[in-house]
């Protein structure tokens, strides 16, 4: 009898560890297949630098220069790529998205209902035109950072556009809308866009679609 109730208890306690190992088994893939699935949610909206085909000398620009690995993986993100682009959401459709690019890299390991809210919600915007504004955006604030050279004969900050840092472009996003070129604006679509998103007002009409010139790297 004794023995009967030993095995009895020696087969539930395997059954258990058993399915102990299934279950952790199943949330390890299950895990597995969310940070694939992000990471090519962060390639598709260009967060995901290779870091392995730079130059010393690369790291001086800024999509490069604040970037961060992700938990146990040899993959880089730009966190000034993730954060140029959000400032530019929340400025093109006048949002108030709190999120950070440092929330971003955070949710790849650590689940957060209302960060991935948000950044469900931006990452749907940038795949769904988003792209396009972000890069009309970008290039009509190089065309401001060119005005500023030509009306002051140096450049802004004395350095190249290519090496700002977020805040210094939203510090140029201010001069740009305090002065606003309205012949360059009926020229240049880009700048027009820029312009009309910081608010300016009474603005020309702007070049029609054959005219636009796009420098974004």
């Amino acid at each position: 009898m004794k023995k009967a109730i030993y095995l009895i208890i020696v087969i539930v306690m395997s059954l258990a560890i058993c399915s102990c190992q299934l279950s952790n088994n199943e949330t390890l893939a299950i895990q597995e297949d969310y940070q694939e699935s992000y990471l090519e949610r962060l390639d598709r909206i260009n967060a995901i630098i290779n870091v392995s085909v730079l130059d010393e000398s690369d790291f001086e620009y800024k999509w490069y220069r604040d970037m961060v690995t992700l938990p146990g993986e040899e993959i880089t993100v730009s966190l000034y790529v993730l954060n140029s682009k959000i400032h530019a959401y929340n400025l093109i459709e006048n949002k108030k998205l709190t999120l950070t690019g440092e929330q971003i890299v955070d949710l790849y390991s650590v689940s957060n209902d209302k960060i991935q809210k948000e950044f469900d919600e931006f990452h749907y915007w940038f795949l769904n035109n988003g792209s396009t504004k972000y890069r009309s955006y970008y290039n009509g604030l190089s065309k401001g950072y060119g005005l500023y050279e030509k009306v002051n004969n140096k450049k802004y900050l004395d350095k190249d556009f290519s090496k700002f840092t977020l805040q210094e472009e939203i510090e140029l996003e201010q001069w740009i809308k305090e002065n606003p070129d309205y012949e360059l604006a009926s020229e240049e679509p880009n700048y027009y866009f820029l312009l009309e998103i910081l608010g300016v007002e009474n603005l020309p009409e702007v070049a029609t679609e054959g005219e636009r010139i796009y420098t974004f790297y």
